[in-house]
């Protein structure tokens, strides 16, 4: 299986902040959209990081109250990326050497989506429940003639 099925399933929605909002923005947004993840855009909405949970937390044990902070200061800059025809092994592959659990797709330099690793799980379970579906119908003589 490749990313673009992971598109096709959830739809190509990014939520997206500015580098200048207040990091409590982002944690309201999070809570409201019950999320941990977005692209971070400079004001000629550019792609230019993310923000995770994860930096949020990560900010909130070197900084006294991290309310006050732009996401430009506790962003991740560094933006992993794939094209939609990756196989999802390769993206596995890259969320677990990186460490990150999501992942931008681009195409043709354009950023298309974002693959997480919640989507991965959901698509592995799903998977997993048409192999075992076959192997019941295989054992019980159903479904082929």
């Amino acid at each position: 299986m490749f990313v673009k099925t992971i598109l096709d399933e959830k739809g190509p929605e990014l939520i997206r902040v500015s580098q200048i909002d207040a990091v409590r923005d982002v944690a309201r947004l999070f809570k409201v959209e019950r999320i941990g993840f977005a692209v971070v855009e400079d004001v000629a909405k550019v792609p230019v990081g993310t923000i995770s949970e994860r930096d949020i937390v990560q900010a909130l044990a070197v900084h006294e109250g991290i309310g006050h902070l732009k996401v430009a200061e506790i962003m991740t800059q560094k933006m992993v990326s794939v094209a939609p025809d990756e196989a999802l092994e390769t993206v596995r592959q890259i969320m677990t050497e990186q460490r990150t659990r999501h992942v931008l797709v681009k195409q043709a330099g354009k950023l298309v989506g974002v693959v997480s690793i919640g989507d991965l799980v959901k698509h592995s379970l799903a998977e997993c429940q048409v192999d075992t579906d076959q192997m019941r119908d295989y054992i019980g003589g159903r479904g082929y003639q």
